[in-house]
């Protein structure tokens, strides 16, 4: 994309609109959480952005990594669209949300992206004390550079879909609430051309994912829930032995136990620990098993500041040869100040591990950033934020760290 028409897109966004996403106590106290429009019984929320980004490391390549790998710089300008719609009747919900993005690079054109998604979910009330409730969303869309599984000679980033859907059963008995359910999930990966030619075939990285679970909780309070949850998941390829040589088909389970609260209008969120496992068929792939923990919290430190912590360990797939999966951990922080009625600043940092089982790869991610972000009217925002990015890898080759600066001009009706 050239400069000029650059700017030109950047003009056309703002007079467009584009949403900014402002934290919760900034958006109630100006009274610019009452945006919407009414469709009969819902709002129906537009959103737009508008973001150009420069970044000093696109295709994520290790510095000290030997030819044909080098840095590449690049601006990155990305436009963004969504709309979602809310019920507001007093039994029952249904909610719809679509949205859709475009990259454009001005120099690496081959890595300009187009991805969208569609879905939904709802609510049925059977009773005071019963209810089901059901989602059903799709996604296409595409893997970053730094991917820990991303391919490391493609010519362009690889596309994915993914199709979800969930459906879950609760009841309340007094104090004592019950929750279950179960999930589907498929993944399909497209095929990538390579640097120099050729293309490189991912039909074996697509599968379906099921899971099923049990929920079982007690009401300390109105604003507290703890709760005991089991889970099993079912992971099944679409390829197996002799179209490959590894069958990855594999079974999990999870236990843990939470708590979901809040303390008046200064904490609130969930927190949950306990044990996960992961068996896979192949007799050549061994097990993965540890802590399972998840933390979603917001503390209201002041009226003018809320402090945001997020943690989480899951296992995650790979095709990485000799690797059954790897435990993906990470904890992260971040800070929202308002300055004035109109500047908000931000601070926000992370810290992430990926540990492969079976071939003693692990890899450390550092994520850190600030922002600050001014709102022109209710309708309109601009921010300006930046981003450093590191990933240190026992794995020559692997390691690498990314600048990136960017603006963002947003709006909503």
């Amino acid at each position: 994309m050239s400069a000029s028409l650059l700017s030109k897109t950047l003009i056309a966004a703002v007079a467009a609109s584009a949403l900014y996403a402002l934290p919760t106590s900034v958006a109630e106290a100006q009274g610019y959480g009452e945006g919407g429009i009414r469709a009969g019984a819902f709002m129906v929320y537009p959103e737009a952005s508008v973001t150009a980004v420069y970044n000093d490391n696109v295709f994520a390549a290790d510095v000290g990594a030997p030819p044909p790998a080098s840095i590449e710089s690049d601006f990155i300008t990305t436009l963004a669209a969504s709309v979602s719609a809310e019920s507001g009747w007093s039994r029952h919900a249904l909610n719809l949300n679509a949205g859709l993005s475009q990259k454009f690079y001005q120099d690496n054109t081959g890595d300009d992206r187009f991805g969208w998604n569609i879905g939904g979910d709802g609510r049925v009330d059977i009773t005071r004390d019963t209810s089901v409730s059901a989602g059903l969303s799709y996604t296409q869309t595409h893997e970053d550079r730094d991917f820990p599984d991303a391919v490391a000679n493609a010519a362009e980033p690889t596309e994915f879909s993914v199709l979800q859907a969930e459906i879950s059963l609760d009841h309340r008995f007094n104090r004592v609430t019950t929750r279950v359910g179960a999930g589907y999930a498929d993944y399909d990966y497209d095929n990538v051309p390579l640097i120099g030619g050729g293309v490189f075939v991912q039909d074996d990285r697509d599968y379906e994912r099921f899971n099923q679970f049990v929920q079982l909780g007690y009401d300390v309070s109105p604003d507290t829930n703890v709760y005991i949850r089991g889970t099993l998941n079912q992971r099944k390829y679409d390829q197996q032995p002799p179209v490959v040589a590894t069958d990855r088909d594999s079974d999990g389970y999870s236990v843990v136990g939470g708590a979901e609260f809040r303390v008046t209008n200064l904490v609130r969120g969930g927190v949950y620990a306990g044990y996960q496992e992961q068996s896979y068929d192949d007799p050549t792939l061994p097990e993965i098993s540890g802590l399972s923990y998840g933390a979603n919290l917001d503390w209201s430190v002041t009226p003018l500041t809320t402090i945001r912590l997020e943690a989480a360990a899951t296992i995650e797939e790979t095709t990485t040869v000799g690797a059954s999966g790897y435990m993906a951990q990470s904890v992260g922080i971040g800070v929202d100040h308002e300055l004035t009625r109109d500047v908000t600043v931000g601070a926000r940092a992370s810290y992430g591990n990926n540990d492969y089982e079976g071939v003693g790869r692990s890899d450390d991610i550092i994520r850190a950033g600030v922002g600050v972000d001014y709102l022109i009217n209710r309708n309109f925002s601009v921010g300006l934020a930046y981003d450093y990015t590191e990933r240190s890898s026992n794995v020559p080759g692997l390691d690498f760290d990314r600048n990136e600066v960017g603006l963002t001009l947003k709006a909503k009706l």
